[in-house]
């Protein structure tokens, strides 16, 4: 694949507590790269995770001395409706991010090329993690997750501001 990665790495997540959360951010705007794709469009929300540094700890120390990437549960909320997705869109403040997998049912994430010229998204590849699976994502490259009714996703993921995808993949 060439936007995301499974990485033969494991994150302890006993430490993981709901009570060492906290409130980040709600994402519910639309970005151009959704304009005219199918689906139930739904939001996410992102969590300070205080114990950050249990998880950051466990990272390669070759990686972390090129950046300390930041820590949040990222949450998409149960949709009550079918054909239910997470629009296309690339992430805000973040070049890539290494998503350990708490809740995943089949849900698939799809990467698009966005063309500018006609001002739409097109289908690259997509990738089906399930839960424990460690993937990395380039979040820079338009994405979206197709969810499954009546089901949560989370993760923990460790957000990347200055390195690239391809950057973090050659430091693990």
């Amino acid at each position: 694949m060439k936007h995301a990665a499974k990485l033969p790495i494991k994150i302890d997540t006993s430490f993981f507590s709901e009570e060492l959360l906290a409130p980040h951010k709600k994402y519910v705007k639309l970005q151009k790269y959704a304009k005219g794709m199918d689906g139930v469009n739904f939001g996410s929300e992102t969590l300070h995770i205080k114990n950050d540094a249990d998880f950051i700890n466990q990272l390669p120390n070759n990686l972390l001395a090129l950046e300390k990437p930041y820590v949040f549960l990222l949450e998409l909320p149960a949709a009550s409706v079918t054909n239910a997705v997470l629009p296309v869109h690339v992430d805000l403040n973040k070049t890539c991010g290494i998503n350990v997998y708490l809740e995943a049912s089949g849900e698939v994430t799809k990467f698009y090329r966005w063309d500018k010229e006609e001002r739409k998204s097109h289908y690259v590849e997509e990738f089906c993690a399930e839960q424990n699976d460690v993937w990395l994502m380039d979040t820079s490259t338009p994405h979206s997750v197709e969810l499954l009714l009546n089901t949560r996703r989370r993760m923990i993921t460790f957000s990347f501001t200055k390195l690239k995808y391809a950057e973090v993949l050659a430091a693990l």
